[in-house]
C-alpha cells in the first residue's frame, strides 16, 4: 500500500518523501548560498513563495480546466488530484514568479543559476534516497 490512514486523512508516502526532500534541499541551499547573506535570504524566500504558489495553482487550477465542478460539486476541489495540465500550470506560474523576482531584484546570475541547479539536483537525489531507504527498511 502506498499510503496510510490517520483518522479520516489518507497520507501518501510520496507526500512524506517530498516534505523530507524539501527540508533537505532547503538546508543544503542555505549552506551553499551563505557567501552572500542578502541574496540567500531573498532567494530562499522567493523559492518558498514559488513553492506555495505552485501548490495553490495545482489545487485551484480545476477552476480553469473544469469550472463546471464548482457549481455541480464544490467539495470535489478538496478531493480531486490534478493531472498533467494542472502540474504544468503550477510549474509555469512558479517559474514566472521566480523569473519576475530575478528581474525585479537584479540577482546575480551565477548565484541564481547555482541555487536553481543545486535545488533541483538535491531535491531529486534526496527524494530518491529517502524513498529507497524507506522501502529497504519497511
Amino acid at each position: 500500500m502506498n499510503a496510510f490512514q490517520v483518522g479520516p486523512f489518507i497520507i501518501k508516502y510520496a507526500w512524506i518523501f517530498t516534505v523530507i526532500s524539501l527540508i533537505i534541499t532547503y538546508i543544503l541551499l542555505k549552506k551553499t548560498l551563505n557567501e552572500n547573506e542578502a541574496f540567500q535570504a531573498k532567494f530562499l524566500d522567493a523559492l518558498v513563495n514559488s513553492l506555495l504558489i505552485g501548490v495553490l495553482t495545482y489545487k485551484a487550477s480545476f477552476l480553469l480546466y473544469r469550472p463546471e465542478l464548482l457549481t455541480s460539486n464544490p467539495m470535489a476541489a478538496l478531493y480531486l488530484s490534478g493531472g498533467i495540465k494542472e502540474w504544468l500550470s503550477a510549474i509555469l506560474l512558479s517559474s514566472l514568479y521566480l523569473a519576475w523576482k530575478y528581474k525585479r531584484e537584479q540577482w546575480p546570475t551565477r548565484l541564481t543559476s547555482l541555487g536553481i541547479v543545486y535545488g533541483i539536483v538535491t531535491f531529486i537525489t534526496a527524494f530518491w534516497l529517502v524513498r529507497t531507504l524507506f522501502f529497504l527498511v519497511f
